[in-house]
């Protein structure tokens, strides 16, 4: 064989195999710089999904083998270069909202273009890397010599690469995914992409977000439903302002039995339970997924209509969705979101955008006493109603509020000393567990309490919507909910009457003026419509339809596994699963046949109650600079001339911080900026930059 054949089969044999595993690489190392698990211990710890991954490059790459040589080497690079596009992009992603671009996602500039801080390009590089594919491409056309083609090799390592193309995507003959043990994570998909690789991981995604369509769905009959339903219309007095208050995993400790307990740990949520509309809500979760339950409050669709496990947040809310904020809004009302957990978690920060909300205060614009870290707790409620009553002081008009309060979040660990257990009624280690989670739910009770007193002495009509999304989940549930503990539940999935006690939240919608007890079980998705009837604000075609289950008595969408005890669907809940299926995984019809539906998002939307951070002032002391900026939570950091400096912070009054910084860490002339940065690195909000030349006002000792 002659040097040119042998340069050239080395050459072929460097784009069949190297080239893969080359850009495999490179994208796993610009991913996996902000994961846990770095490359060497992914491969070392999970082989089989390495392969799984190493095995999709080379089919990927090898399926353009059939092309002719010179093409196959030119779309190689293509290739190569657009996997490793989508490997940094899945690394900006995580850095913004801790999770991986998903079937749908490709509009990642939307995505970063939602920030108020977009990702800088580096056109220098981009240049670099077109001009050095120029010459690569020139080099291959020019340069490597023309040699017949093997058809036959060329045919069967094209088929070869097909066939298992197809059993990634259908599973069969064999599913490498399986045999691989992939993980599924919807409710955090950092941890699927760690464990599964980058490119496995996306298939994977791809693979089970597919939902077919509900029997009888076509443009025809979606046209057919816009015109069943319609909202009725509302007009009316002084507009209240409405809360949505979601506690997470907050139940009634009575329901573990109410002779455990040696007084009530939860009085507040049990006067207002009694005076208000109240029921149990049956939530799709249990342990977990409290998006997928704000989902149905806010929205009122449905987690029944989408397979189990599902996070709509995660997966597909990249397109406005009909909403209670969008509602409000219509009508005039200012709506913002709170949360005080970090902002990219469920991918709250660009959801709450599409779900037409004004603004979203996520803990990173928060005064909390420390710095969200899960290894630490979660925040206490103090800091939800405090940012509730800001955000209701900040407006004029009446405000739409959707808070998610952290307090009872899980892990429970033992405590052995509670005023509110009886001893001896349960076994010390089941004790030990629900006083430890008594102890949550009472300090959530406590700023239930407060939130009302602030409410009722603004003097302005309020309702307030006040539910769990879950029960909570212990490290031993048995422990806690089995015949050797409580008793509640010995067979939570397989029994129906066990299932709905550990699925059956208790809540209330209390009303400021006007409050009169009755009692009503819903599904959350009825929230957002009972919440627009009691203040008599104009619905959607959503919650016309969900007014009309209320008045035929089905205000619950019976769950998929239980329609033989709770009964089938009915007509309107077919109807609404048409809709979220046209607006979630369909062709959008209801952006035409149903206008009033789908809304914009806010132009104005922004992170932070503030819209914009500003330095107000610099004040000189004896031996600091006190920076005074607006719209600027606790934990923002001090630059000087791009370098963090230390700093110690104090509220002026609502809304106005203050930074000191000692003044030998800072010249006159130098460059300063406060900036909020999220867990990752990326900056969510900042101030223009101002030197204390420019900005001093006066001296004081």
């Amino acid at each position: 064989m002659s040097f040119k054949k042998i340069a050239v089969w080395l050459l072929m044999l460097f784009f069949m195999v190297g080239l893969p595993l080359a850009t495999l690489y490179v994208s796993e190392r610009l991913v996996r710089e902000v994961l846990t698990l770095p490359l060497r211990e992914w491969v070392a710890e999970l082989p089989e999904r390495f392969m799984v991954n190493v095995l999709l490059m080379l089919a990927l790459f090898n399926l353009l083998y059939i092309l002719p040589r010179k093409w196959f080497m030119v779309t190689s690079l293509l290739l190569s270069g657009f996997l490793v596009v989508f490997a940094y992009a899945n690394q900006v992603k995580m850095e913004l909202r801790s999770s991986p671009i998903s079937v749908g996602d490709f509009a990642l500039l939307k995505e970063l273009g939602s920030l108020e801080q977009p990702v800088g390009i580096n056109v220098p590089l981009l240049a670099g890397i077109g001009l050095a594919f120029i010459v690569l491409v020139a080099a291959i056309l020019f340069c490597v010599p023309k040699l017949k083609e093997n058809w036959i090799l060329k045919t069967g390592v094209f088929l070869v690469s097909v066939l298992f193309l197809v059993m990634m995507w259908t599973d069969k003959p064999a599913s490498p995914m399986e045999n691989a043990n992939f993980e599924n994570t919807w409710w955090k998909l950092e941890l699927a992409l760690m464990r599964n690789g980058v490119f496995g991981n996306f298939v994977m995604l791809a693979k089970n977000s597919r939902i077919e369509p509900p029997e009888g769905f076509s443009a025809d009959n979606m046209k057919t439903i816009a015109e069943k339903y319609q909202p009725d219309e509302r007009t009316g007095g002084e507009k209240p302002n409405v809360i949505f208050l979601m506690s997470e995993s907050f139940v009634d400790p009575y329901l573990f039995g109410e002779q455990h307990f040696a007084k009530d740990p939860v009085p507040n949520f049990r006067r207002l339970y009694k005076e208000s509309l109240h029921g149990g809500m049956y939530s799709s979760e249990f342990g977990g997924g409290t998006a997928n339950v704000e989902f149905e409050a806010l929205t009122g669709f449905s987690m029944q209509f989408m397979p189990a496990n599902f996070v709509p947040y995660q997966l597909y809310i990249t397109k406005p969705l009909p909403s209670a904020a969008y509602a409000f809004r219509e009508a005039n009302y200012e709506t913002t979101a709170i949360h005080s957990y970090f902002g990219w978690f469920y991918q709250r920060e660009s959801v709450y955008r599409q779900m037409g909300f004004n603004r979203f205060i996520s803990g990173e614009f928060m005064d909390l006493d420390q710095p969200n870290d899960p290894g630490k707790g979660f925040p206490k409620d103090k800091h939800i109603t405090d940012s509730v009553i800001a955000a209701l002081d900040r407006t004029e008009g009446p405000d739409f509020i959707h808070a998610v309060a952290a307090e009872g979040h899980s892990p429970y660990y033992k405590t052995e000393q509670s005023e509110f257990m009886n001893s001896g009624t349960l076994p010390e280690e089941t004790k030990q567990y629900l006083a430890n989670y008594t102890g949550k739910v009472h300090g959530a009770d406590a700023e239930l309490g407060r939130m009302v007193e602030e409410i009722e002495a603004r003097g302005e009509p309020a309702i307030l919507v006040f539910f769990g999304d879950h029960y909570p989940s212990f490290s031993d549930n048995e422990a806690i909910y089995g015949e050797a503990g409580t008793g509640i539940a010995n067979d939570m999935l397989g029994d129906y009457d066990d299932f709905i006690a550990t699925h059956k939240v208790p809540y209330f919608i209390w009303k400021s003026d006007g409050n009169q007890p009755a009692e009503l079980d819903v599904t959350p998705n009825q929230f957002s419509a009972l919440a627009l009837e009691m203040a008599g604000v104009q619905g959607n075609k959503v919650t016309a339809i969900l007014d009309d289950m209320r008045e035929q008595g089905d205000s619950v969408i019976p769950y998929n596994q239980w329609q033989s005890e709770m009964g089938p669907q009915t007509q309107q809940m077919k109807d609404l699963q048409m809709i979220q299926y046209d607006l979630l995984h369909g062709k959008r019809y209801s952006e035409y046949l149903m206008p009033d539906l789908v809304r914009r998002p806010s132009a104005d939307y922004h992170l932070g109650l503030y819209p914009e951070m500003h330095a107000q002032k610099v004040l000189e002391t004896t031996d600091s600079y006190e920076f005074y900026v607006e719209g600027a939570p606790r934990f923002s950091e001090v630059l000087v001339d791009g370098e963090p400096v230390p700093a110690e912070w104090q509220s002026a009054e609502q809304g106005l911080a203050v930074f000191s910084v000692l003044k030998d860490q800072v010249e006159e002339d130098a460059a300063i900026q406060v900036v909020v940065y999220n867990s990752r690195g990326a900056v969510l909000k900042e101030t223009s930059e101002f030197t204390i030349e420019e900005t001093v006002v006066t001296s004081r000792q």
